[in-house]
């Protein structure tokens, strides 16, 4: 069985969203078929566009009445809630129509990792976090893992730090602000980052290593970049890139930010990033956010 065998690699994303986007097209070049489910009809034509087949997902999770059997892998990018990841919900559901199912991949989020105080963590660092985000994602890493060993099928949890990459990043925040832009700062707050197409490299190894009877040695992995940053440090390089005013700086407390946003800045760590380089033998694409942004300066910063 090899990751380049048409009639055998079928990937259903669930929830085909940014980061599925990038992901489908590399295993497309593989000869893999890929599904995608979105409640949206106008979504549903643009997945065909990109010779990603649609399944229009009713409300209420109710199953639509769609072959599975084919499908042998699963990509969730579906955010979870209070009573759980919907995704596993759904699966649950589809999973008997599934009788060649072999691998799933969850995106989860650093957000699970919690507050360190700016120190540096890895995928074996106590989870801390307090805030509601990162408790139902750690929940739904633990419902996945567990639904992995109930099935006996390897569960790959890939915890993504701030993503960013073409029509998201500091360029177009600041096309959108306009003259109201202001670089936010709190003392000794960082954020790692991760291109999306890094996430799409790592994600088509990580399926293909698992087709391939090579599985990965691991089954949580940190994504981020070499080095994390202040988010106004983001904003001030793009605006000179620009050629724009650079923002304001504006201290947290004077800031004018939803709680949402506000949040973010209630956590402080530095992600390593070594397993999934050493377990993969891989090289970031872009190592930090000034390659990633110079990158993207012809796309987004004009």
């Amino acid at each position: 069985m090899t990751a380049n065998s048409t009639d055998q690699n079928h990937l259903i994303c669930l929830g085909f969203g940014y980061t599925a986007g990038f992901v489908a097209p590399l295993l497309q070049t593989m000869g893999w078929q890929v599904s995608g489910t979105t409640r949206l009809k106008d979504k549903a034509a643009l997945l065909r566009d990109k010779a990603v087949t649609p399944i229009l997902w009713p409300e209420g999770n109710e199953a639509p009445e769609v072959d599975f059997s084919s499908v042998t892998d699963v990509l969730v990018s579906i955010s979870p809630n209070e009573s759980g990841c919907p995704a596993l919900d759904i699966l649950h559901k589809i999973r008997t129509r599934m009788p060649t199912l072999r691998s799933v991949i969850y995106f989860s989020s650093t957000g699970v990792c919690g507050d360190h105080q700016g120190a540096w963590i890895d995928e074996d660092t106590p989870l801390t976090s307090t805030l509601r985000r990162g408790r139902h994602r750690l929940k739904a890493e633990e419902d996945w893992q567990s639904f992995g060993r109930d099935e006996n099928i390897p569960v790959i949890i890939l915890r993504l730090s701030g993503i960013y990459g073409p029509g998201r990043n500091a360029f177009v925040t600041l096309k959108r602000q306009g003259t109201a832009a202001r670089r936010v700062f709190k003392e000794g707050q960082v954020f790692n980052r991760i291109h999306v197409e890094d996430i799409a490299a790592i994600t088509s190894l990580a399926f293909n290593r698992l087709v391939d009877g090579t599985p990965p040695p691991h089954n949580v992995y940190n994504l981020a970049d070499d080095e994390p940053a202040p988010p106004q440090d983001l904003i001030e390089y793009a605006a000179k890139q620009m050629g724009w005013p650079v923002p304001p700086l504006v201290p947290i407390e004077g800031a004018d930010l939803s709680d949402m946003a506000r949040s973010f800045y209630a956590e402080n760590k530095r992600i390593r990033n070594s397993r999934i380089k050493q377990d993969f033998d891989y090289t970031l694409l872009y190592p930090n956010w000034r390659a990633g942004l110079d990158a993207l300066a012809s796309i987004d910063g004009a």
